[in-house]
């Protein structure tokens, strides 16, 4: 296995994190979530634009038309999905559960139909990673949950999503150029995106004082984020397996929480630590 797709993991799940602790910040004084998503995706294109113009190579043929609609419209389903979901249950749930169920199939995915070829220890690495990610959801033992029909959909719905797009991605990312392939990808997602805002009268309520205060965060959350689908999820499924490279990036979801320890004075609880330390000795186990 080449180690190279292990860098690209960790860059990935830094990326990753950071823009999700910015995005908690924001979203926790500012809760209009589907304004704060247009907002990213409007920083989105333009930088994508403008790395399409200086690697650009080829033209638009018929496979790269299909392959930017087929994960531009998917990549759109996932954060509707999501806004479906948090609107009946947290974020730290619901993406908990997301990431546990889209990596199990995912694992399916590469084993049995891309084979992924994995030692014992990745599958418990594997396991004891799930764990401990959902240990960190904050979830209790006899703790009650009321999982809504709606809730149900909107987690379906952005696995599905999460699940097909990057299976896709992994069939197809060693013959397309990636420049092309992810300009394309995000012209349509902020085509569907614009759509949905304009259908749902966003444009007509947006508070631009609120709006001027939060672009700096809108602006490092577009750029983690746009370094993570240009470079470094592509680096990962170049060189790794689909169920493994995906599995690492569901550790992105220890970094906010660290950061909130270290900046926000979150309390560091018993379960917490036992989470912590799963997520040591998973890794452990992945690099032995």
């Amino acid at each position: 296995m080449e180690s190279i797709w292990i860098f690209y993991s960790l860059a990935g799940i830094i990326a990753l994190g950071v823009g999700d602790y910015i995005k908690k910040l924001v979203l926790s004084k500012w809760g209009d979530k589907e304004v704060f998503l247009f907002m990213c995706f409007t920083f989105y294109v333009p930088l994508f634009t403008l790395n399409a113009l200086l690697f650009w190579s080829g033209g638009f043929d018929g496979s790269l038309l299909r392959s930017g609609l087929i994960i531009g419209v998917l990549d759109f389903g996932i954060p509707l999905g999501m806004l479906t979901a948090l609107k009946y249950l947290n974020v730290s749930f619901t993406l908990v559960f997301i990431r546990i169920i889209s990596s199990f199939v995912i694992l399916y995915i590469g084993i049995f139909l891309l084979w992924d070829q994995l030692s014992s220890y990745n599958l418990v690495w594997f396991f004891l990673g799930a764990l401990a990610i959902f240990l960190l959801s904050g979830f209790r033992i006899g703790q009650k949950i009321t999982l809504h029909p709606k809730w149900i959909i909107g987690l379906l719905m952005t696995t599905v999503c999460i699940i097909l797009s990057h299976s896709y991605l992994k069939y197809i990312v060693a013959d397309v150029n990636i420049a092309n392939l992810m300009f394309l990808k995000f012209s349509i997602t902020f085509a569907c995106i614009v759509l949905y805002m304009t259908l749902r009268k966003k444009f007509t309520n947006l508070n631009m004082q609120q709006a001027r205060l939060v672009f700096p965060y809108v602006l490092i959350t577009s750029v983690m984020f746009v370094l993570h689908f240009l470079y470094f999820l592509p680096g990962i499924y170049l060189a790794g397996p689909l169920s493994l490279g995906y599995k690492m990036l569901s550790y992105s979801l220890i970094v906010p929480i660290l950061l909130s320890i270290i900046f926000l004075w979150e309390p560091v609880n018993k379960t917490r630590i036992l989470a912590f330390g799963l997520t040591v000795v998973s890794i452990f186990l992945f690099l032995a």
